[in-house]
């Protein structure tokens, strides 16, 4: 399936109109009470989604835009009962060459993020990456080239992150939830469960 390319805010990456590209002025993506004006207002605008490499060093000099890492397709929010969530995230998943010892980053997609409160009340957060981190090639890093297999029975890359927008629809869902509840503490009171649980 085909994927368009969007405007996106340089500070909060969720989608924006942009004039002779620099975005126009908008909201915080979440809390507006609170934050306000986004702080990307009046900046120049980013394109997306971008394609990142297959893998990538650490140390690389460009930035996440810059290497198509950011922005990612937004993820796709559901909800049911007391429970959010969110799929289509980008994972990263960090690893390390045999040889030069530094860091590597590879992407995933199609991942997803649990969020919201138990039956009892507790809060929780799931993450998913949607499909194991792999690459067999040479290794990014200046000056090394040695050969690094991802997802081999030997290398465990550490469990994968949901880039920055995906971080920034959590959020925002996070804060939406506990609105909508009515819940401003970790997990739900005893009061918040009574007054929930006979409105379910």
């Amino acid at each position: 399936m085909a994927t368009t390319n969007e405007l996106r805010c340089s500070r909060c990456f969720m989608p924006v109109e942009a004039v002779d590209g620099v975005a126009i002025v908008h909201d915080a993506p979440y809390a507006v009470a609170n934050y306000g004006q986004c702080s990307g207002s009046g900046q120049p605008a980013i394109a997306g989604p971008g394609t990142p490499p297959a893998v990538w060093s650490s140390e690389d000099s460009r930035s996440y835009v810059e290497l198509g890492v950011l922005p990612s397709p937004m993820p796709q929010v559901t909800r049911e009962g007391w429970t959010v969530t969110l799929t289509g995230v980008r994972f990263t998943h960090q690893t390390h060459c045999g040889k030069c010892r530094r860091a590597l980053l590879v992407a995933t997609e199609g991942g997803t993020i649990q969020l919201g409160f138990s039956d009892k009340g507790r809060s929780f957060v799931k993450m998913r990456p949607g499909a194991r981190a792999t690459y067999d090639g040479p290794c990014p890093n200046n000056g090394c080239d040695y050969r690094v297999v991802i997802g081999g029975r030997s290398s465990h890359p550490l469990p994968g992150l949901p880039v920055v927008d995906g971080n920034t629809v959590q959020a925002r869902e996070w804060e939406r939830l506990r609105l909508e509840l009515g819940v401003f503490t970790v997990n739900m009171t005893p009061d918040d469960l009574t007054r929930l649980r006979s409105t379910r």
